[in-house]
């Protein structure tokens, strides 16, 4: 509208006669001109929205590593809190990797805090992480399925993640992104030693995602075949079963 307001003024001091199709066409060239800069901000706005950021990692991580092709993400805008792990108990503010459905769920609400408060860098990293549940998911299995607690494997998953993001955008600890991305990191990180859903405490977790930016191979944060938590269950079930037997 700003152009087609100039355009006015400028044909209004013009003081000799000009044919009405002359007056006209100007006028229509910087409407034109007003939808199509008005319609190119907008598009550039939504193309860098915490949402789009989000689906856009996933979307590039896909392509890169085959074993998390098939993972999909489902965005939950409150009040819908239904997934393929139950009910989500704060709909409007959720984000985890669901094994039954090989679903990421996650919610606009965390979306719009982390990018309001740490930047676009962070959110990138949320994605990168929980698409790497995806490939414990489907290379080494869950330590939690063996073990009490869970850390091992968020720890895990942000080395895979911190992998990623060097892979695919060029992160490391001491770049602009890399050091938004540790300032998330130390800030999510929690001293809840004794709840099953342990984290890991901020120390923990920037030196997970740091160790992971500095190797372009996720397989380096334990997360090949040849350490499996599937397998290391099943042999040491067969052990306790031969055990057995003897005694």
């Amino acid at each position: 509208m700003t152009y087609g307001g100039k355009g006015n003024c400028l044909l209004i001091r013009v003081r000799k006669a000009i044919p009405v199709n002359a007056v006209r066409a100007p006028i229509a060239l910087f409407a034109g001109l007003a939808l199509f800069v008005g319609l190119a901000s907008s598009a550039s706005k939504a193309s860098n929205s915490p949402e789009q950021v989000f689906l856009s990692t996933l979307s590039t991580l896909r392509s890169l590593d085959p074993t998390v092709a098939s993972v999909r993400v489902r965005i939950l805008d409150a009040p819908r809190n239904k997934t393929g792990c139950g009910n989500a108990e704060n709909g409007d503010s959720v984000g985890f990797y669901c094994q039954l459905d090989r679903t990421i769920y996650i919610s606009l609400n965390m979306l719009d805090s982390i990018s309001k408060n740490y930047g676009s860098s962070a959110v990138r990293y949320l994605a990168a992480h929980e698409m790497a549940h995806g490939r414990q998911h489907a290379v080494t299995g869950f330590s939690k399925d063996l073990v009490w607690s869970s850390v091992l494997d968020e720890l895990q998953a942000d080395c895979i993640a911190g992998s990623y993001l060097r892979i695919a955008y060029g992160y490391t600890p001491e770049s602009t992104q890399g050091e938004e991305v540790r300032k998330f990191a130390y800030n999510i990180g929690d001293r809840e030693y004794r709840h099953h859903d342990w984290h890991g405490n901020p120390r923990l977790r920037v030196t997970a995602v740091s160790l992971g930016m500095r190797t372009t191979e996720p397989s380096r944060c334990l997360s090949s075949k040849r350490f499996n938590y599937e397998s290391l269950r099943e042999s040491g079930a067969e052990m306790l079963r031969q055990w057995r037997k003897k005694n």
